[in-house]
């Protein structure tokens, strides 16, 4: 206790050291704690399933096709491993659909995100409605009526979070619905979005899938499994390797152009985001020690203050534990304060950051600073400070003969000097990495919004817009709604232009295929992968993409007899290199069973951008307009009009034209492309910003070192110019001393950073590709800051009165 009381009588007597190292404690501990949450939340903190260390994602991907990062099978593929497979205790499908749940009079239609899945999905996963029950196994069997189980915050939302609610039934596209039950609150599943940008970052509904209708054997189905408890991961990748094997020999018209994959679930959940994760947590336990060695400096600078008052008491007989432990528990006090600070910042952090956490990164947005956050708050700042309390306790453990020899001495300065050389050289050291890697992905994430999607985004807005399969079953019925709708907008005073396409870019939707200028079964010369869209009249002039040959896709080619295409110059050159495409057939979808799909090239278009704004921009697409209306799923327009004001005029124009259509999404394309790099935009925000408080840091380390060196030499500089040393020598001389320490760091971070760019390239987007211009000014950066932390206590000691410091004890 008598120790306590020291120690904050001695924080009390020194208040700018103090306030400068809790500072430096709270950023350093606030800003580990900060993306510990994260990662926590993200990465470390359990799947909220049952045993989730068994869950397992099945994919398919097609060897012909770029890399997929989504994670489907086809459904004919799910139905044979659940019947095959010898690792795997069950096998459960889902898939994506939206549903128009209607007006009940005092709330408008409304379009759900939502899934259907088989009647085993939530008991594989080990969860169950908090209200109500779950669906039966014969629930998912064609002849059961249509039912549904609602979301936590849909319930809400909606219903009040009424519990009534539950064996009542609601209009779910056109037909009743009987509401089961109700998720748990904060429930999710899938939880990785394949499209960042949706109205809720949940799914709002579960129906069951009726598996025992028939199904295209190429239907793109979500696959999940659980491994038998005797079953090892690889045991049920080479079992789900001999299932592949066998379905490409027995069904080759299906399953031969593909490969089964298996993988753990929260693996395939994280994505890239996992290695960002852990490559942003070493960035915070870089700046925590830059916080450390800053403080151990600010300590060991009071610890010289005090030498003379410590040889004293060890002269009068104070033990040297008694020394060492005093000191000990000064830096565990200012290190326990320092955290409390940080964990204060911490949580005012989470308060803001859920704001701008991407979707698509999951269980982000959930992240919160809570108790287990205190305690690794507190934990990492006692650590801290045992560690920036060491060099100062040792060096006060001094033997009683050298106490007394410092009694009438100055001497151990030299010692103390080389100490701290050192430990700035390290904070500089470790702010440069800091700053060149946040300072590359600065430089490649600017670049990356400079580029050219390869169309203009700008003025434009895509409506999600499904007619329910019941009002509209056939593709005649929800043509017709489409060309009610399209004709309409286009009405609609401000409107230059508005056309329809099924899969929009970043959207998260993609139609990829095979397409060649032979005939599928002839040859795989002159084939390539390309995207094919279903595209009305306008929708290539509404998305601003160029024109460079031929003409434009016209209403008469959206008859469903149409053979008009027009084809992105990425195609024109992978089949056509150095000729006209311009009235060539293409094959579209070309395959064996379907060689004779023909469409004859009556334009070429710039190349644009699909999913990514990172890679080639030479993406191979086909546009085909016969029958577009009926696939149409986003109605894009280009308007003046202000977006809220357009919008409400597109939805009060849907209603006109069925009071009981919901539009699912409205966003504008830059708003698509945005949310493409949220995750990317959400990483290096919090890189860059770590790299700018390490710069802070270190150069306050560099002016300490500097501004302490210069006092304690405050009589040798009067005598130097008391004997005509110049000022301008004298700021040379302590300017070198200081920037000596910065340059040995300055020089090893380089070098460092340079390897670890290399081992990061591969976990790290955005560091692909080095940015030389951009290295130079980091560095650059990093020196200047260096030196004005050097130049300031030069300047200012050649200012000094050489009679005044004569006179300085």
């Amino acid at each position: 206790m008598r120790d306590l009381q020291h120690a904050f009588r001695m924080l009390w007597r020194t208040p700018a050291v103090s306030g400068i190292a809790l500072v430096s404690i709270a950023l350093s501990v606030g800003a580990t704690a900060v993306v510990f949450t994260a990662v926590r939340a993200v990465l470390l903190a359990p799947l909220p399933y049952a045993h989730p260390s068994e869950l397992v994602q099945i994919r398919t991907e097609f060897p012909k096709f770029e890399p997929s990062h989504t994670d489907w099978a086809l459904w004919s593929d799910a139905q044979e491993i659940a019947r095959r497979t010898r690792t795997l205790a069950s096998v459960a499908v889902y898939r994506n659909e939206m549903f128009n749940l209607a007006s009940n009079g005092s709330t408008p239609p409304e379009a759900l995100y939502g899934l259907r899945v088989t009647a085993n999905l939530f008991p594989m996963l080990g969860v169950a409605p908090m209200l109500g029950r779950n669906i039966l196994p014969d629930e998912d069997q064609p002849g059961h009526a249509n039912e549904m189980i609602l979301s936590y915050g849909l319930w809400v939302r909606r219903f009040n979070a009424d519990p009534s609610i539950i064996g009542h039934s609601v209009t779910i596209d056109g037909q009743s619905c009987l509401i089961l039950g109700v998720m748990p609150r904060g429930f999710d599943f899938p939880l990785r979005r394949q499209a960042a940008h949706t109205p809720s970052p949940y799914v709002d509904s579960w129906a069951p899938y009726r598996s025992g209708k028939p199904q295209a054997p190429y239907a793109a189905v979500g696959v999940v499994a659980r491994l038998r408890s005797d079953t090892s991961l690889n045991e049920a990748k080479q079992d789900l390797a001999t299932i592949g094997t066998d379905l490409s020999r027995e069904f080759p018209t299906t399953n031969r152009d593909h490969i089964l994959h298996l993988g753990l679930l929260r693996d395939r959940m994280l994505g890239s985001a996992k290695d960002a994760l852990w490559v942003l947590m070493a960035a915070a336990v870089m700046f925590l020690l830059i916080g450390c060695a800053n403080v151990a400096n600010l300590l060991l600078a009071r610890g010289l203050t005090r030498q003379r008052e410590i040889t004293v008491r060890m002269a009068l007989g104070a033990s040297r534990s008694r020394i060492v432990r005093q000191l000990l528990t000064e830096s565990c006090v200012l290190a326990v304060l320092g955290g409390m600070g940080g964990y204060a910042l911490t949580v005012a952090a989470w308060r803001a950051l859920p704001g701008i956490a991407p979707v698509n990164v999951p269980r982000l947005g959930g992240a919160h600073a809570d108790w287990r956050i205190l305690v690794f708050s507190l934990v990492i700042a006692l650590a801290n400070g045992l560690l920036f309390g060491m060099v100062p306790a040792i060096r006060a453990g001094w033997t009683r003969a050298k106490a007394n020899q410092d009694l009438r001495s100055h001497s151990g300065i030299a010692g103390s000097n080389r100490v701290r050389g050192a430990l700035v050289a390290i904070e500089v050291a470790l702010a440069v990495a800091l700053v060149m890697v946040g300072g590359q992905l600065l430089a490649n994430f600017a670049t990356l919004l400079r580029t050219d999607p390869g169309f203009d985004a700008k003025r434009v807005t895509a409506f999600i817009i499904v007619p329910d399969r019941v009002r509209y079953q056939t593709p005649e019925e929800w043509g017709k709604f489409y060309r009610s709708a399209l004709d309409s907008v286009r009405a609609l005073p401000g409107i230059e232009s508005a056309g329809t396409n099924d899969a929009l870019p970043f959207s998260g939707e993609n139609t990829g295929g095979l397409v060649g200028r032979n005939a599928g079964g002839a040859t795989q010369s002159g084939q390539i992968t390309a995207e094919i869209d279903d595209v009305s009249a306008g929708y290539l002039q509404t998305m601003g993409i160029r024109l460079l040959q031929g003409k434009w896709l016209n209403e008469e080619d959206m008859n469903d007899s149409s053979g008009a295409a027009v084809v992105s110059d990425a195609v024109a050159k992978g089949l056509w290199p150095g000729e006209s495409p311009i009235g060539k057939p293409i094959c579209v979808f070309c395959s064996p069973e379907n060689p004779n799909n023909w469409k004859r090239v009556i334009g070429v278009v710039s190349s644009s951008r699909h999913s990514s704004m990172d890679g080639p921009q030479q993406q191979a697409t086909v546009y085909v307009a016969a029958g577009a209306l009926h696939k149409a799923v986003f109605l894009v327009v280009r308007s003046h009009r202000p977006e809220i004001d357009l919008q409400k005029a597109v939805r009060q124009t849907i209603a006109g034209i069925d009071p009981n259509q919901p539009i699912f999404l409205s966003a504008t394309m830059q708003a698509l492309i945005d949310d493409s790099l949220a995750d990317r935009r959400f990483i290096m925000l919090l890189l860059v910003l770590t790299g700018c408080l390490a710069l802070a840091m270190a150069a306050a380390g560099v002016y300490g070192v500097a501004s302490y060196v210069t006092s304690r030499r405050t009589q040798e500089i009067g005598i130097r110019i008391a004997l005509g040393a110049t000022r301008g020598k004298v700021e040379v001389l302590i300017f070198r001393q200081g920037f000596v320490s910065a340059t040995i760091g300055l020089i090893s971070g380089i070098a460092i950073t340079l390897a670890l760019m290399r081992i990061l390239r591969g976990m790290l987007q955005g560091l692909q590709s080095g940015n030389s211009g951009a290295l130079w000014i980091e560095i650059s950066l990093v020196t200047l800051t260096a030196a004005l932390g050097c130049w300031l206590p030069a300047r200012r000691a050649a200012k000094i009165d050489p009679m005044l410091a004569l006179r300085q004890e």
